[in-house]
């Protein structure tokens, strides 16, 4: 039964995951802004477009960004 739970853990833990890159990407193609992304994934995705793809242009302050 434990190893069903980690199983179902780690691929929501995925899911998660790609879904901040989804976004980040749209955001990126300015398909949708940062403000559009849904709350649990702001933290991520500010995380992503900073540290991965370097855009601190793209991401609010209060996330760590530069964006006004």
């Amino acid at each position: 039964m434990r190893k069903f739970i980690n199983t179902l853990k780690e691929r929501f833990e995925r899911t998660v995951i790609m879904m901040a890159m989804l976004f980040s990407q749209r955001v990126i193609l300015g398909k949708c802004e940062f403000e559009q992304v849904p709350k649990k994934l702001k933290k991520q995705v500010a995380g992503i477009l900073i540290d991965e793809c370097g855009m601190p242009e793209l991401v609010p302050a209060e996330f760590g960004g530069t964006a006004a």
